[in-house]
C-alpha cells in the first residue's frame, strides 16, 4: 500500500511539474517561432528549419538508441540496486555517443563542403553541425535524470533554459539589425545555447546520481546494451521519418519557402498534444518499473486515467486553435495565412494521437521495441509514399495530409499491439477504476 501511494505521489509530482514546465516551454517556443518567422521570413525560416531537421536526423545514429535505453535501464537498475551495471551503462553510453557524434559531424561537414559550399543552406548547416555532439550529450543527460525519476529537473536545460536563451539572443539581434537576420546567425546562437545547456545538465547529473554507484566498479554488458538500443535507434529514425519527412520532401520538391509556411502550422498544431508529451515524460520510467514487477492492472489504471485527462484538454486546445486560427497564423505574418488548411489537417492527426494514448511509450518501456518498430515501419512507408504523390500536386496541404494519415496508421497499429501483447487498453475507454 505504501509503495502504491509513493508511486502515485511521484506520478502526480512528475506530471504536475512536467505540465507546468511544458506550459512555460511551449509559451517560450511559440514566442521564439513567432520571432523567427518575423525576423527570417518564410524562406529564411525554411532554411533554418531544414538545417535543424538534418541535425536531428544525424543525431539518431549518433545516439544509437541509448537515450531510450537509459530511461528504462537506469530506472530498473536503480530499483534493483545494481549499481555496477548502472555505472557501466552510463559511462559506455556517453563514450559511444560522443565518438559517433564527432565522427558524423566531420563526415557530413566534408560532404556538405563538396556539395554546395556557396549556398546559404551550406553555411548554416556547417555551423549547425557543431551542435550535433552537444545535442546528443544533452539528450543523454536528460534521459539519465528521467530514469532517476528526476523528470522535471532533467527537462530544465532543454525545455526552459535553451528556448529562453534563444529567445533573448534572437530578440537582441532583431532589435539591432534593421533588415531580416541571416539563418546562419540564428544557428550560431543555437550552438552557443547548446554548449551552455550541456554544461548545466552535466552539473545536475553529478548531483543526482546515487552515491552508492560510485563505490562500485563499473560492469559492462556492452554488446547486450547495443543489441537492445539499436531497435530504439531504428524506432527513433522511423519516428523522425514520420515527423520530418514532410519538411525534407517539401524542401526538396517545393523549396525553403514552402517549408517555412508548413513549419509554422506544424508548430501550432503540436500544441494539441503538449499535455500528452508532458505526461509521457512522467510516465516513462514508471511504466518500466511497474512492468518489471508485473503490476499490469495498476499500470492500466494509471495509463487510462492519464489518457482521459490528455484527451479532454487536447480537445479544448484544438477547438480554441480552430476558432482563432486566422489570428494565430496572422501573428507570424500575412504570408502565413495560407497555412490555414494545413493547420486543420495536422490537428486532426494529433487528436487521434491523444485519443489512443501513450502506445509507443508502453511498447518501448515494456521491452516490446520490435513491435513498436513494426508499427513505425508501416507508418514511415505510408508517410514517404503519400508525401511523394501528394506534395507535387497539393504542396503544403499534401504534406499535411500525408503526415496526418501516417500518424493515424502508427497510432492504430501500436494500439493493437499493446492490447494483444500487454493485455492493456491504453485508450480513454480502458480501465481506470482504483
Amino acid at each position: 500500500m505504501k509503495h502504491s501511494q509513493s508511486l502515485k505521489q511521484r506520478l502526480i509530482r512528475g506530471a504536475v511539474g512536467s505540465f507546468g514546465l511544458k506550459i512555460i516551454s511551449t509559451g517560450l517556443a511559440f514566442l521564439l517561432n513567432l520571432l523567427l518567422a518575423r525576423s527570417l521570413g518564410s524562406e529564411g525560416l525554411g532554411t533554418y528549419a531544414l538545417v535543424i531537421t538534418w541535425i536531428g536526423l544525424l543525431g539518431l545514429p549518433a545516439k544509437l538508441g541509448f537515450p531510450q535505453l537509459l530511461v528504462r535501464n537506469v530506472a530498473i537498475y536503480s530499483s534493483q540496486a545494481k549499481w555496477d551495471l548502472l555505472r557501466g551503462l552510463i559511462r559506455r553510453a556517453y563514450q559511444i555517443t560522443a565518438a559517433l557524434s564527432l565522427a558524423l559531424a566531420i563526415v557530413v561537414a566534408v560532404l556538405a563542403w563538396l556539395w554546395g559550399k556557396d549556398s546559404q543552406i551550406f553555411l548554416t548547416l556547417l555551423v549547425g553541425l557543431i551542435a550535433l555532439p552537444l545535442n546528443s550529450l544533452r539528450v543523454l543527460n536528460q534521459s539519465v535524470m528521467s530514469g532517476l525519476h528526476k523528470v522535471v529537473q532533467g527537462q530544465l536545460p532543454e525545455n526552459l533554459i535553451a528556448p529562453l536563451l534563444m529567445l533573448l539572443l534572437t530578440l537582441s539581434s532583431y532589435a539591432i539589425v534593421e533588415n531580416k537576420i541571416a539563418p546562419a546567425l540564428v544557428i550560431t546562437f543555437y550552438v552557443g545555447v547548446a554548449v551552455i545547456t550541456v554544461l548545466i545538465g552535466l552539473n545536475q547529473l553529478s548531483r543526482a546520481l546515487p552515491s552508492e554507484m560510485f563505490t562500485m566498479e563499473p560492469h559492462y554488458t556492452t554488446w547486450r546494451w547495443i543489441q537492445t538500443a539499436v531497435p530504439f535507434m531504428v524506432f527513433g529514425a522511423l519516428y523522425m521519418v514520420n515527423s520530418q519527412t514532410d519538411v525534407i520532401m517539401l524542401g526538396a520538391i517545393k523549396g525553403a519557402e514552402s517549408v517555412g509556411l508548413y513549419v509554422v502550422a506544424n508548430k501550432i498544431s503540436s500544441l494539441v498534444i503538449f499535455i500528452l508529451t508532458a505526461s509521457n515524460s512522467a510516465l516513462g520510467p514508471n511504466i518500466a518499473s511497474l512492468y518489471a514487477v508485473g503490476k499490469l492492472a495498476e499500470l492500466e489504471r494509471i495509463i487510462s486515467k492519464a489518457s482521459k485527462v490528455v484527451l479532454f484538454f487536447s480537445c479544448i486546445i484544438a477547438i480554441s486553435i480552430f476558432l482563432f486560427k486566422n489570428t494565430l497564423l496572422g501573428l507570424f505574418g500575412k504570408e502565413f495565412l495560407e497555412s490555414q488548411n494545413v493547420l486543420v489537417i495536422l490537428m486532426i492527426g494529433q487528436l487521434v494521437n491523444a485519443f489512443v494514448g501513450p502506445v509507443g511509450l508502453l511498447l518501448n518501456m515494456s521491452g516490446n521495441e520490435k513491435l513498436s518498430l513494426i508499427a513505425f515501419s508501416l507508418s514511415a512507408v505510408t508517410n514517404i509514399a503519400l508525401n511523394y504523390y501528394l506534395i507535387p500536386g497539393y504542396d503544403v496541404e499534401g504534406a499535411a495530409l500525408a503526415t496526418a494519415i501516417s500518424t493515424i496508421v502508427w497510432n492504430l497499429a501500436s494500439m493493437i499491439f499493446v492490447i494483444k501483447r500487454l493485455g492493456i487498453n491504453p485508450t480513454v475507454v480502458g480501465k481506470s477504476k482504483a
